[in-house]
Parts: structure tokens; C-alpha cells; sequence
């Protein structure tokens, strides 16, 4: 613990000032109303820092501070942050007010009742002691079964202000200024942990690691069944090669085989797809994303295969169609041919005497 915070806090405690009576001649007596509060905030700091839009008719509302402690620790809190309380948690607040008690008031003080329906239950004693100096630090106990959230300068809590007898410095107990612990590291709040939270906490991890051993079991299997799978379709893609390759061999063999035949191509080279794709299958990584590439490379080698086969066989077709228009052109337009006068007689050639 920092001995110099402590020192500091203690000796700006001493120098507030403590009022023994109201030296007023008819001072007043019971609950102090908003105008006697704010004269005891002028008068000698009750409430600092005082904010008039949490003066209340008959009380004042606390704000939160800068300081907590939620699960074991420590932690400031900033103007722009939060905190959030989890269910059966317990958060242990400053406030943001130092309360300056005279001799002849008590304070109380409870959780607003906005807080106490979003679950917050406020644990601490609810009178503080005519002479009080210093802040408050405010249990609560989230009981709801969702996450409250509280921020910087929040109201917190409702005080009102009491009168009491007149203090007789002789005959009555006075509150020792400061007080014993000033500072929220001294009240051991990090030590504060709800039983309730921390058996919840117990159960489900336990029930996570079920949870998990159960996961691993059924990973397993389905990793198992995947293998299953993986091996029969690299099989059945080596049968349906194998079949392929017979069925060309037996049934597809042409009369006049030319390399681009469709059944002299497209057989082997579907049973060469087929195999390879099938010891590809077997040797590469099995995972859902590497089965759906694999099956989409497969899928794209076809589209090629079969597209190129299309483009060479057309190819083929384009050239016999020129061919054959070329030999009806020919038939259908022979060259003209030519007639020669028959050979002249020699003898009538002849002239006559």
C-alpha cells in the first residue's frame, strides 16, 4: 500500500473543517430539507464536490468515483469508461463525494431505487456517523441474471441528512477524525468475491471441460467417417476409370480410328482423369476445404478436356465440310470443254486444171 496516498489523504481530512453545534438560534431539527444542505455545503463543505442537479428535495445523490474493485482487483475508472458488473458478481465503488459530517447531523444513504431494478442489491451500512470525514465505498451485488453497467459520475446512491441531539464534548462518544482507513485498499475489497459467482464459475468449467472432452470424441468419429469417405470415393474414382478404359477397349473401338474419334479420346483420357484424380484424392491433405477444391479441380479438368475435345473434333468437321463443298463445286461446275474441226481432205484441197 502506498504510505504517502495515505498520508496525503489523511492530513486534506484534517484540515476540513467540524462543526460541534449550529450556532444559529433556532436551528433546525429533523430531516434537512435542500435549502439547509446547501447551506452546509457553503458553510463548511459538507458535500465536495457539490453539483446542484443532484440536489434532491430532502437528500443529495452520490455519484460514482474514480476507483473499484470488481473480481479481486483493483482498477481505476476513467470520465469515458465503464463498469460492467456480471450476474452474481460483486463491485465494491468510491465515491466520487467526500462527506463532511458536523457533530450534530448523521447521513443516511442507500442504492437508488433506478439500481435496485436493475438488480443491484447495496450491501453496506446505511448510517454514517455525526463526525464522518472522507469518502464512501459502496458494496453491490448484481442479483439479476444480466450484466449491469455503471459509468463515471453516474448517481449511485440517495443520502439524507439527520439532526441529532445536541453534542456534549464531555459527555458524549466523539467519531474519531479522520477515520481508521481512508483509502479503498485499505477496506481488503479485493478479497470480496461472491460465492454464488464463484460456484457458477466452478460449474460451467466443469461442464466446459465435458463440453470439450465430449467435442473431441465426436471430432474424432467424424474424422473417421471423413477417411471412410475419402478412401471410397478415391476407389470408386479409380473403378470408373478402370470401367471406362474397358468399355472403350471392347465396345468403342471405331472402324477407321484417328486419334481425334470421340470414342477413341474421350475413353482414355477419361480414364486417365479418373486415375489421377483418384491417387490425387487419396495422397492429398482431407479436410472439407481441401475435399471442395479437389472436387472443383476435377470438375474444371472435364470442362477443359471437354472443351478441347470440342474445339479439335469441330476442327475436324469444319475441315471435311470444306472438303466435300469443295468436290460438289467441282461436280457441279466442270471445266468447259473444247471441240476440235475435223482434219480438212488433202484431195479436195487440191484445185482442179
Amino acid at each position: 500500500m502506498d504510505s504517502d496516498r495515505v498520508k496525503q489523504e489523511r492530513a486534506r481530512l484534517e484540515s476540513l473543517e467540524c462543526p460541534e453545534r449550529d450556532r444559529r438560534e433556532s436551528p433546525p431539527v429533523g430531516v434537512l430539507l435542500s435549502d439547509e444542505i446547501k447551506r452546509c455545503v457553503d458553510t463548511f463543505k459538507m458535500i465536495d464536490p457539490f453539483a446542484g442537479k443532484n440536489l434532491k428535495p430532502a437528500g443529495y445523490e452520490l455519484t460514482v468515483g474514480d476507483e473499484y474493485v470488481l473480481g479481486g482487483e483493483k482498477k481505476q475508472l476513467g470520465k469515458d469508461d465503464e463498469i460492467r458488473i456480471l450476474p452474481f458478481n460483486v463491485v465494491v465503488i468510491k465515491t466520487a463525494e467526500t462527506i463532511n459530517l458536523p457533530r450534530y447531523l448523521i447521513a443516511r444513504w442507500n442504492v437508488r431505487v433506478k439500481w435496485a431494478y436493475e438488480g443491484l442489491l447495496w450491501v453496506g451500512g446505511p448510517q454514517v456517523d455525526p463526525g464522518w470525514v472522507g469518502h464512501l465505498f459502496c458494496p453491490l451485488y448484481n442479483l439479476s441474471d444480466k450484466t449491469v453497467v455503471l459509468r463515471y459520475g453516474d448517481p449511485i446512491a440517495l443520502m439524507d441528512f439527520v439532526t441529532t441531539t445536541p453534542f456534549r464534548q464531555e459527555e458524549c462518544v466523539p467519531y474519531h477524525r479522520p477515520p481508521k482507513r481512508v483509502l479503498l485498499e485499505e477496506y481488503r475489497a479485493a478479497d470480496l468475491n461472491s460465492g454464488l459467482y464463484e460456484l457458477a464459475a466452478k460449474k460451467f468449467e466443469g461442464y466446459e471441460k465435458q463440453l470439450g472432452q465430449t467435442s473431441e470424441r465426436v471430432e474424432g468419429r467424424v474424422n473417421d467417417i471423413r477417411e471412410r469417405v475419402d478412401n471410397f470415393v478415391s476407389i470408386t474414382f479409380g473403378v470408373v476409370g478402370l470401367l471406362i478404359a474397358a468399355v472403350t477397349l471392347f465396345f468403342g473401338k471405331p472402324t477407321n480410328p484417328t486419334w481425334w474419334t470421340p470414342t477413341a479420346l474421350w475413353g482414355p483420357a477419361l480414364a486417365m482423369v479418373f486415375s489421377l484424380f483418384a491417387l490425387w484424392y487419396a495422397i492429398s491433405p482431407r479436410s472439407p476445404e481441401a475435399s471442395s477444391k479437389k472436387t472443383s479441380a476435377f470438375l474444371l479438368i472435364l470442362i477443359i478436356l471437354w472443351l478441347g475435345t470440342m474445339a479439335w473434333y469441330s476442327f475436324h468437321i469444319q475441315s471435311k465440310i470444306n472438303a466435300m463443298e469443295h468436290q460438289i463445286y467441282q461436280l457441279m461446275n466442270p471445266p468447259p470443254t473444247i471441240v476440235n474441226p475435223p482434219p480438212k481432205d488433202p484431195a479436195s484441197s487440191r484445185s482442179h486444171p
